[in-house]
């Protein structure tokens, strides 16, 4: 029993019940369901609320719908989820008619949905009849976000034919070793003799976000190792032996890397409004321009593991490679350019929400907005109390005093910039709905493991009327 989620006396209280199987699934949902009715009740309560949703399939092969929820309770941002159910097609009229009749149950009202954010399926935001298109026509002031999660993995699949045939080698290579239980068993010995830091590598998977890093950085870990261990075996031993091949090979472990940075501070960003996202992408961006002109002044300390290896295997690049590498760090900005660059314009415009004491007023802003801007930037107390880190709460604490400008900036900051939630929620799933026990149900069980809300066990027991027996 989770002590965080009850109190102690309740967590003794709850222990002392005689437990069967049935006991435990009737006090997992009772549970669960107190803990959903709170949430809706306080999404009602809420003048705003904005969705983040995703679609996976379980261990059973069985398509699960997950929506998180974050509105507005006690002068604060919250988000929890709303609901997870499982559907059979997965298509855009089903996935939308699933939340449509969840929003209708619960009373929850689609004019208070001004926020949804998907990844970029074409089930979710394809332009005719997908997901968002139909819940644009129930909330026409609703805004769509494309998972900023989802985009910057795109942005990094993209390679010039030369290096993906690097990697596509480089998988080879561990995929050789790795997909085979007798070479992974050998590899594993070898590296034990040879007191090696790891003794096995990592599998590549286009599902995980992080994966062609990992792969790339344990593989050139144990290159040696894997090198002696193919010696005689296959013709993968002339690439790992080829010096130019292992210089690209480290330049896409340095650059994957940094792209996993800038991935897992996007996996952190619920707690990061939508323009410190931007403040961070954008410097990658400028990043991307000022590595490229190293390279080209054949300066290489931006990556260390190449700069490493030319240092001690006294290499010098030829220009294909550095060319290469010029080309492809011009492609990923091009590609940031074209998944965030249209956003981040738009949300310039919108500059007064994480900067409201500035001179200048927006030309596009309602002169009701304007006024209220102006005495709010003139406001000492608020201008020495603000902090750039807590917009949404600074928001929230003034929207009594000016409501235009409150209206308008929590419709940009609380919708979601990621779908991480969702993602989450599905690693939960993966852990509760196991291959020995398919068959549960796992929208209770979900519900309680992610949920953050406090659940009140004396409510629950009130409401259904439980009489607390002591254990035999």
């Amino acid at each position: 029993m989770r002590p965080t989620m009850f109190g102690e006396k309740e967590v003794k209280e709850i222990e002392r019940i005689p437990l069967s199987n049935n006991t435990v699934a009737r006090r997992i949902d009772e549970m669960a369901e107190w803990a959903e009715d709170e949430l809706i009740r306080r999404v009602v309560c809420s003048k705003y609320y904005m969705l983040q949703l995703d679609e996976s399939t379980d261990v059973q092969g069985l398509s699960q719908l997950l929506v998180f929820v974050r509105y507005i309770w006690q002068n604060d941002a919250h988000e929890d989820i709303l609901f997870c159910k499982p559907i059979s097609r997965g298509t855009a009229e089903e996935i939308f008619n699933v939340i449509d009749s969840y929003i209708k149950e619960k009373g929850l009202q689609w004019k208070n949905c001004f926020g949804i954010c998907t990844d970029g399926a074409r089930a979710m935001c394809g332009k005719n009849s997908s997901v968002v298109t139909r819940v644009l026509k129930q909330s026409p002031c609703a805004l769509w976000t494309h998972c900023s999660l989802h985009r910057e993995a795109l942005i990094s699949k993209a390679l010039p034919n030369d290096f993906k045939t690097v990697l596509n080698t480089a998988v080879k290579i561990v995929n050789y070793i790795k997909t085979k239980p007798l070479q992974a068993r050998l590899f594993q010995k070898l590296c034990e003799e040879m007191g090696s830091l790891h003794t096995s590598l990592l599998l590549h998977t286009e599902v995980r976000w992080l994966s062609r890093g990992k792969v790339l950085t344990r593989l050139v870990e144990l290159r040696n190792e894997v090198t002696i261990y193919l010696e005689g075996k296959t013709e993968y031993i002339e690439s790992l032996l080829d010096k130019e091949f292992i210089l690209k090979v480290t330049y896409l472990l340095d650059i994957f890397s940094k792209l996993n940075e800038l991935n897992l501070y996007l996996q952190g960003s619920n707690e990061s409004d939508i323009f410190a996202v931007h403040d961070r992408i954008r410097a990658f961006m400028k990043k991307l321009m000022l590595w490229r002109s190293c390279i080209e002044d054949g300066k290489y300390d931006c990556f260390e593991t190449l700069e490493t290896f030319i240092i001690e295997n006294q290499v010098q690049p030829k220009t294909n490679v550095l060319s290469a590498i010029s080309t492809h760090l011009s492609l990923l900005k091009n590609n940031f350019d074209a998944y965030f660059g249209e956003e981040m314009k738009k949300l310039d415009s919108l500059n007064w929400i994480c900067n409201p004491f500035q001179d200048r007023l927006p030309s596009s802003m309602s002169t009701k907005a304007s006024e209220e801007l102006i005495d709010l930037s003139e406001d000492t107390s608020l201008k020495n109390s603000f902090n750039r880190k807590q917009l949404t709460k600074f928001w929230l604490s003034v929207a009594g005093n000016y409501p235009c400008l409150f209206d308008e900036a929590i419709k940009v900051l609380l919708p979601f910039s990621t779908s991480y939630l969702c993602e989450a929620g599905f690693s939960a799933i993966i852990s509760i709905k196991t291959k020995y026990r398919n068959k549960l149900d796992v929208s209770n069980s979900l519900r309680l493991k992610v949920t953050k809300i406090e659940v009140d066990a004396k409510a629950v027991m009130t409401k259904n009327r439980k009489q607390i027996h002591p254990s035999h």
